[in-house]
């Protein structure tokens, strides 16, 4: 899958930091323009790595990621402009000679005209027992994603969704005992035929990856069949040396920040996917994030 080399070329055209939806479509738009690129991917598994199959992505809906990176690389590799590298990128700097040099973690650079950060970010798992062997099955962070699978099953919601009443009619709703919510909220909840719990999970109780019920703190145990679930996120280290190094501006959320054709503040620096989203945005939307990045790219080469 790819090219895979250890060398490295002198100076290449646009280096892509994630082998991802968005890197891969940046990868196959600048490979059809003859532009030399290399594409970093993290040898960390990737976000998606759990996944059962990958949704709503036209041509390819419900493929394992694995397979359609796969299937993505023989598209890419017959172009004979794409290098694949499994190497996590320690830092990007500035030359004097204005280009970017790319540095692994084994100290191995390479000096790159432009970038693109396609590298997105890694679910934190609570350290709660059954949690990470029902993630991504009976436990989902994204109903467009999983929902259908999950359809018409005794939802738990963690968060605050209505939308999950696209997939189910069966809903409860868990708050942690030390937040605080309205009465028009729980009245509203009411109506909807929706049941409060008040609690802090500390126990998913499954058989294999199927969730059966939850446990609460207070000791009450609450039959549930999916658990809707928004882990906190881990962002790549590497974009506080960005900001560090090249000034590189993140919103308040610590989302990269670009303009309507991904490019950053930091002239040919790109962005694409996760990166530049405070949701999951899906497999579909990143790669349109990242062949927006790679047109972006080619219009401005010769200005």
């Amino acid at each position: 899958m790819g090219n895979q080399r250890n060398d490295r070329l002198g100076q290449i055209d646009v280096a892509i930091l994630g082998g991802g939806p968005a890197g891969l479509q940046a990868a196959l738009v600048l490979s059809r323009t003859r532009k030399k690129i290399m594409v970093f991917d993290d040898p960390e598994p990737p976000r998606n790595a759990a996944s059962h199959g990958v949704h709503n992505f036209l041509g390819l809906d419900g493929l394992l990621p694995a397979d359609i990176r796969k299937i993505a690389w023989q598209q890419i590799d017959r172009y004979a402009s794409a290098e694949l590298h499994k190497n996590k990128i320690a830092n990007v700097s500035k030359n004097e000679d204005g280009l970017f040099l790319v540095t692994d973690n084994s100290g191995a650079s390479i000096k790159a005209r432009k970038v693109i950060l396609a590298f997105g970010y890694h679910d934190v798992y609570p350290d709660i027992p059954g949690f990470v062997e029902c993630w991504a099955d009976t436990i989902i962070p994204c109903p467009f994603c999983d929902g259908y699978e999950n359809r018409d099953r005794l939802w738990g919601v963690v968060v605050n969704s209505k939308m999950v009443q696209n997939w189910t009619t069966r809903i409860k709703v868990f708050i942690p005992s030390d937040i605080e919510i309205t009465s028009s909220y729980q009245d509203e909840l009411s109506r909807l035929g929706i049941t409060i719990h008040r609690g802090n999970i500390i126990n998913v109780n499954r058989t294999d990856s199927k969730v059966e019920s939850i446990s609460l703190d207070s000791g009450e145990k609450i039959e549930v069949e999916t658990l809707f679930w928004i882990p906190p996120r881990r962002r790549s280290p590497l974009l506080q040396k960005l900001v560090e190094n090249l000034g590189l501006k993140l919103d308040s959320e610590g989302n990269v920040e670009t303009d309507e054709m991904r490019q950053t503040n930091v002239k040919g620096i790109y962005a694409a996917g996760d990166v530049r989203q405070t949701m999951p945005i899906g497999a579909l939307a990143a790669s349109y994030d990242g062949g927006m990045a790679a047109t972006s790219i080619v219009r401005e080469w010769y200005h």
